[in-house]
């Protein structure tokens, strides 16, 4: 088998570290020009990482789940910087040895976070540990997975009172059940039950395993396309892809990452991360989260150095996993475009709850032109959610990209979702949208409205339409009962303010437009973006725009809005429980949207199929063929053509 080298700067005394590359029945084929780009930005990731965190004094950091960033530092620092330090810091005393890990040797086998890194650390850096502390972590894994650690009584038990530690949980691994801390779990538990010789308990994690990766196929991510937390699922898939002995759970890992890779390869623009997003916590772009972030280090597709890391990049880089070509096509858009893509999202406990019977929650619209992406939910962005409903990305030479997010709401600082909180979303709101025109309307006639968008966008109005000047999109939006939307300088500082802890912003060099509705039951606003070859210029876009750009308001105090735009489209919105929308005069059947959790508009075979509870997922993008099924009983098939 050919050796692939994980590259190494030499910062002290550094032994190379290898992998082999897998087998071909669990490998998707890379070219070699895409190999040495991964291993350049793998290069520099690990000089940055090595740069900004020191190995000296970093594994104290061991408090319940503070191991989360050190040990993916520390390992970065093993294989490209501070090589002995990092080892000692690695294998220091954790926190809780005395206690809440006595009865695992002092190995801390509890936190997810933790987890994750410890099963690199073992597995992929186990040869350079010491013998004994290496033989410490098998005798205590040894233990830990002599039954199923979860539920598991705890010595340290004493009662909930809503902490996370096992003295409040009474379980022998963490409880929590997010998607990305559930994998953390079921991936390590097997991982070493499997290692140990622990029979019973590997069973029982494998049929975990296989199940999920069923679910995948079925009904999605419940923790969809998640911003904050899509990087730190992948993460956890990598270790179990590159660990597991068992062939079926080999490749049921793969499944599992081809799949995340697709969902996200549909929302990654030049580093940045489109729209909408569950578990979107209002990250600014590019490389706002983990999504991007993690992505990149596969995708790049960016002019410029990722410096917001997570510390889970040394999965990466230290893994065999390689997506497939067609999905690297589709995260660099390498496809004949604008493509319209239909979606739904399920409810979040049905791909860790194995729950075929629940109905998509979500139905979404993604449209990708050639300089930008526009997508969102009908349902908008709920109050009091976590769900950011709308969102714009803008393709640029610079940086990459940038993202203009927008929210009926009053606080800049939530320009996406609510992140749980009351009154930052000002009340349900509803959005139809019909490939690059859209209508927004909120159940509150005098609502607040924001904007904010890269200090780059020129800013114009005419007629009461503010224009969006950006070098090769351009933007129209056009008030529903609402005051033009205005520079607001008052929420620009608060926007860019530092934090209180005298951190700079995240938001420098971004700007916000604010506006508020006129009264009334209803407010909001029709956007139509514009580009080049349907429009010669943004000249040319602005006059067709004033001159043939219309919205209808005649029955908007039902809930009704309308919108015809400069290039001919028409999209039409009723307000309700029952949200009704109209494309091009023809009614949106939502039933038909439902059946899909991915579909191109217009195309028998389009750039990414997957039908709900189809077992199979399907992309096709610059002129290769990504197919991967897994049936019933968990058996995985893949094709790359």
């Amino acid at each position: 088998m050919r050796l692939m080298l994980v590259l190494v700067l030499v910062v002290g005394a550094v032994n190379p570290v290898r992998a082999d590359e897998p087998d071909a029945k669990f490998n998707n084929p890379w070219p070699a020009d895409w190999e040495r780009e991964f291993q350049e930005r793998a290069k520099r990731i690990l000089k940055n990482q090595c740069d900004e965190q020191k190995a000296s004094g970093l594994g104290g950091r061991t408090y319940f789940e503070n191991e989360k960033r050190a040990y993916g530092y520390l390992m970065s620092h093993v294989v490209a910087g501070d090589r002995e330090t990092a080892l000692k810091e690695l294998q220091k005393q954790d926190a809780q040895a005395d206690s809440w890990h006595k009865h695992t040797l002092g190995i801390d086998y509890f936190a997810c976070f933790t987890l994750k890194h410890q099963m690199r650390k073992y597995f992929y850096f186990g040869d350079q540990l010491d013998p004994a502390y290496k033989k410490r972590m098998f005798d205590g894994g040894k233990i830990w997975t002599e039954k199923d650690p979860l539920r598991r009584p705890h010595h340290s038990f004493m009662k909930e009172t809503g902490g996370w530690g096992p003295d409040q949980k009474n379980s022998w691994v963490d409880v929590r059940n997010t998607e990305n801390l559930f994998l953390m779990r079921v991936t390590s538990v097997y991982l070493m039950a499997e290692e140990t010789g622990n029979k019973a308990t590997t069973k029982l994690y494998k049929d975990l395993l296989l199940n999920y990766a069923k679910s995948l196929y079925r009904v999605g991510v419940g923790e969809w396309d998640s911003e904050n937390y899509h990087g730190h699922s992948i993460a956890p898939l990598l270790n179990l892809y590159d660990f597991a002995k068992d062939p079926d759970v080999k490749l049921a890992a793969k499944a599992c990452l081809d799949y995340c890779f697709a969902a996200g390869a549909v929302k990654y623009f030049h580093g940045a991360f489109n729209g909408p997003t569950k578990r979107d916590y209002n990250h600014p772009q590019p490389f706002g989260g983990s999504a991007a972030s993690m992505l990149w280090v596969y995708f790049g597709d960016n002019p410029r150095d990722n410096h917001n890391f997570e510390s889970d990049e040394i999965h990466a880089i230290t893994s065999r996993y390689r997506p497939p070509v067609a999905v690297m096509h589709l995260a660099r858009k390498n496809f004949e475009r604008p493509v319209e893509l239909l979606a739904c999202k399920p409810n979040y406990n049905a791909s860790t709850g194995n729950d075929y019977t629940s109905p998509p929650e979500q139905l979404e619209t993604q449209y990708i032109g050639r300089t930008f992406q526009m997508g969102s939910l009908i349902t908008g962005t709920p109050p009091k959610s976590d769900i950011n409903g709308f969102k714009i990305v803008l393709a640029d030479e610079k940086e990459g990209a940038f993202a203009i997010q927008c929210v009926p709401g009053a606080d800049p600082l939530f320009p996406g979702s609510p992140r749980y909180e009351a009154g930052k979303v000002s009340a349900q709101n509803r959005v139809a949208q019909n490939r690059n025109t859209a209508i927004w309307l909120v159940e509150s006639g005098e609502s607040p409205w924001l904007w904010v968008v890269p200090k780059s966008v020129i800013v114009e109005q005419s007629r009461e339409i503010t224009f969006l000047r950006f070098k090769h999109t351009w933007i129209a939006l056009h008030p529903i009962n609402i005051n033009s939307p205005h520079l607001s300088v008052e929420l620009i500082n608060q926007l860019t303010a530092p934090d209180k802890d005298k951190k700079p912003s995240p938001w420098l060099n971004h700007q916000v437009l604010t506006s508020k509705g006129k009264g009334g039951k209803y407010c909001g606003f029709a956007v139509e973006i514009g580009e080049a070859p349907v429009f010669k210029d943004y000249a040319t876009f602005r006059l067709a725009v004033i001159d043939r750009s219309r919205t209808d308001m005649s029955e908007l105090a039902n809930g009704i809005a309308g919108f015809n735009s400069a290039e001919g489209k028409s999209v039409k919105l009723k307000f309700g429980p029952e949200t009704v929308v109209w494309r091009d005069g023809k009614l949106h059947d939502q039933l038909e949207h439902a059946k899909y959790l991915y579909h191109e508009v217009g195309r028998d075979k389009g750039l990414i199929e997957q039908s709900w509870l189809g077992g199979r997922l399907t992309v096709r993008a610059g002129e290769t063929t990504f197919t991967c099924s897994v049936a019933d009983d968990g058996r995985v098939e893949f094709d790359n053509k």
